[in-house]
């Protein structure tokens, strides 16, 4: 591993505007496009004339390691396409064009111009990786392919609206794709830079547009982006560009929403219509599962959420493939996913949580022009940062050389200005859950002295009491309860939603020992919980959860009372969907149930029916008029209705909690435990289906069987080491890196004997290795660092640290070498 001592000061940095190249002509590229371990593409368009042109690559040496001959005919715009193989992963390369017309090769662009690339790592080998991504880009983000030039990005991904067409026009088609292509930075950029692209609708042809609604003129806009871009795949062959790249440590799925949006029915359920369409679904299904980078990021134009304008062209309009897709990433364990979006002319950060077995991250990031639109930086429960700045774009760092690996997105400004960092170690993208009632458990309020939530959302999903709502200890079935006091309007407020935007299944449980009931013959109504529409309380519609008390006709009788929200597509081609109110549905029950004792109440939702129980047994199921998941809510009130205040509890409240599943009835009668509730188990831990001491998904990370226990005595690197030890020590199964173990103890202790390196099963003995230390200031010679006076590690907390005095002048790297 490479640890870097970052001492370095910033140092202000120009990169000249691309130099012209040695030919008279107008010229496009060269562009370097997909690069695999082994192999490259380019593409270079020497202007209106048809050539025959020769791509050489070059090694470190400066031979030749591969080269390419291609033509640039009339038919592509002249554009020529290189294709050069037998290329080493992890390599640094340089390349050179020359015109070889007339037989003899007329240099034309070569090293000295700044034609450069590296291929990228190996799947499974440890490095590091920064791509960029920008959307929503013009002759105005000049600036942004100036800066990306000066971080030194590995990868460059456009993704959308890069560049504006809004034409089925060919010929203009293709000038735009010219004028973007060569503007100076850019130019700079993508001779030097792997580039790949993937189109929103401006550079799909048209504002908001979608397969049908330009159908006519998609096969010359697909015909345009495939000439100006040198990619491996361009979706099918025939239909769609999407594609992906697998970057060794981090892979990126550049999706395309646009092209088969609306054309027919959705692969996921026939009665709505396509986004994805069922070729691109079904290759990105099976990409997912074969994937074995670390990290998957899902890239595209549109935004994953609702843009909540009149517009059409998210993912919320098609929710059913997108929760699908995210339910499928559940199911199959997958780890390491995130999101990533454009297209809204503001930059987006958000959290869903939980929603994959971990919290799924959902970057935005747009515009790399000057252009914001604040009107799209709407609220979503899940949101937790946003910026409406000009000139944006974000870098995702993948780092496997650390244990664990680590993902990192900065969005950043033109200026180099960091607006904002995410750090996420990759043990908080694997999949990981509770047992028992434990599973799917999202909050939990046991009001044993406090407010807050003990499930796994922790502190996001903390009550704050309002107007002196008050824990009562030892007021409670099991420990305290809150209580509420109606003439007080007194509540609890929580201001974060526990379930998924559009929750196909939850349940919702709580004891309560009502003060006062509705009086007979009155208006009053008593709300036990209602969802708020936002983060704070307000008589905007959102009521997603609702239940509470209202009179019956019998004066013995009393209403629990239940309404919701679902989402419902529009039966209108390109219409949004919308949030569809059902209710009330009633409940009459005795009054006597909820007098003078606690009662258990469990709601459960599971998109075509609404469930209510009293103490353990069923007492109604409604029919939901339209099937469909829950809409959207971003908040919630306990012992009130969404507005807070009016319609307030009388009593007390305890053992409330939700669930992002269905409580089966055998749970629901557990849960109701004869009347005396007991903890709920609130730990979640990775899955372990075989029992070897190996996570599924360190497992499938690794190509090993999450079915097979044998397999942790596997050593597919021969390197003495078995795979449990792999996982262990922090090192790879299919990488020979045992040797580590001696010298971090020489390290500790320099007099200490090295005893032979012997490793044993997990039950019994002891490990030893040995790790010598090495430092760099340009990480090409190095130096060894012995234990000494000036080199010192000792144990703290379980982490091994190393002290180095003095500090080494900046920049300084250090490595850790193994030996036996």
């Amino acid at each position: 591993m490479i640890l870097s001592h970052q001492l370095r000061p910033f140092v202000p940095a120009l990169i000249l505007a691309a130099l012209p190249l040695h030919h008279a002509t107008a010229q496009t590229g060269p562009m370097i496009g997909t690069v695999k371990t082994t192999e490259a593409r380019f593409l270079y368009r020497p202007g209106a004339v048809e050539k025959t042109l020769r791509l050489s690559v070059l090694n470190a040496a400066g031979q030749v390691v591969g080269s390419s001959e291609a033509t640039s005919p009339a038919a592509d715009d002249h554009v020529a396409k290189f294709h050069v193989t037998g290329l080493s992963a992890a390599t640094r390369y340089t390349y050179r064009l020359e015109d070889i017309t007339g037989g003899t090769a007329v240099p034309i662009a070569g090293p000295e111009d700044g034609l450069k690339f590296s291929t990228p790592l190996a799947t499974g080998t440890k490095g590091v990786v920064t791509a960029a991504f920008a959307s929503c880009a013009n002759a105005n983000a000049e600036p942004v392919w100036q800066r990306m030039g000066l971080l030194g990005i590995d990868q460059l991904f456009l993704m959308g609206d890069t560049p504006y067409i809004d034409t089925a026009d060919l010929a203009s088609i293709r000038t735009k794709h010219r004028a973007f292509l060569e503007t100076p930075f850019m130019a700079s950029l993508i001779r030097s830079t792997p580039t790949a692209s993937v189109w929103d609708d401006h550079d799909f042809g048209l504002n908001n547009g979608n397969g049908v609604s330009f159908a006519a003129g998609k096969p010359n806009t697909r015909r345009g982006f495939v000439e100006y871009r040198a990619h491996e795949q361009f979706g099918t062959g025939t239909e769609g560009v999407y594609q992906k790249l697998d970057l060794g440590v981090m892979e990126v799925f550049l999706l395309d929403p646009r092209w088969f949006s609306e054309t027919g029915p959705s692969p996921v359920d026939p009665a709505k219509r396509t986004c994805f369409g069922p070729a691109q679904w079904q290759w990105l299904l099976d990409a997912l599962a074969a994937s074995r980078a670390p990290f998957k990021v899902l890239a595209m134009g549109e935004i994953w959420q609702d843009k909540k304008n009149s517009e059409t062209d998210d993912q919320f309009t098609y929710w059913f493939e997108r929760d699908a897709l995210f339910n499928y990433i559940r199911d199959r364990k997958i780890p390491g996913v995130v999101l990533l979006g454009g297209d809204i002319h503001v930059s987006r950060h958000l959290i869903h949580r939980q929603r994959v077995g971990y919290d799924l991250h959902d970057f935005v990031t747009s515009p790399a022009h000057t252009s914001v639109i604040p009107s799209l930086d709407v609220p979503h429960p899940d949101l937790e940062w946003s910026s409406q700045q000009p000139r944006q774009f974000l870098t995702l760092t993948a780092d496997t050389r650390t244990q664990p690996a680590v993902l990192t997105a900065r969005y950043l400004l033109h200026d180099g200005t960091v607006q904002r960092e995410v750090v996420v170690p990759y043990d908080q993208l694997t999949p990981k859950s509770g047992t028992g009632l434990g599973k799917d458990l999202r909050a939990w309020w046991n009001f044993d002295g406090d407010l807050e939530n003990e499930g796994v959302l922790g502190a996001r999903m903390h009550a704050t009491a309002v107007n002196g709502a008050t824990v009562i200890a030892d007021g409670g079935l099991r420990g305290g309860a809150v209580e509420f006091t109606r003439s007080a309007s007194q509540y609890l407020a929580i201001g974060r939603s526990a379930l998924d935007d559009n929750s196909a299944g939850h349940s919702v449980s709580l004891w309560c020992k009502p003060a006062s009931l509705p009086a007979h013959g009155s208006s009053e109504r008593h709300f036990l919980f209602e969802s708020t529409l936002g983060g704070t309380v307000s008589n905007d519609s959102a009521f997603t959860l609702s239940l509470g008390f209202q009179p019956a006709d019998d004066p013995a009788k009393i209403n629990l009372e239940l309404h919701t929200q679902n989402v419902q597509a529009s039966a209108t081609v390109g219409a949004a969907p919308s949030a569809v109110a059902h209710g009330p549905f009633s409940c009459v029950l005795d009054r006597s149930l909820f007098t003078g004792r606690w009662a258990h109440v469990v709601m459960t939702y599971d998109s075509t029916h609404l469930r209510l129980y009293l103490d353990g047994a069923e007492v109604a199921a409604h029919l939901l008029p339209q099937p469909g998941p829950a809409s959207e809510n971003g908040g919630l009130v306990l012992g009130g209705h969404r507005a807070g205040t009016g319609r307030n509890y009388d009593g007390r409240l305890d053992e409330v909690a939700i669930w992002s599943r269905v409580l089966a009835p055998a749970e629901i009668t557990d849960l109701h435990h004869g009347g005396s509730p007991q903890a709920l188990p609130v730990e979640v831990s990775a899955v372990d289906t075989d029992g070897d001491t190996l996570d599924d998904w360190w497992e499938t990370l690794h190509g090993l069987d999450p079915e097979n226990a044998d397999d942790a005595l596997a050593d597919a690197d021969t390197d003495g080491v078995p795979a449990w030890l792999e996982k262990e020590a922090g090192t790879h199964p299919q990488i020979d890196d045992s040797a580590i173990y001696d010298y971090l103890r020489a390290m500790v202790n320099p007099s200490m004997a090295i005893p032979p390196l012997i490793f044993r099963h997990p039950s019994n003995g002891t490990l030893s290795f040995e790790i010598r230390t090495q430092s760099s200031d340009d990480l090409g010679d190095w130096e060894l660092e012995s234990p000494g006076p000036d080199l010192t590690a000792d144990t703290a907390a379980g982490a091994l640290e190393f002290h180095l005095d003095p500090a080494p002048p900046a920049p300084r790297f250090f490595r850790l070498l193994a030996f036996p």
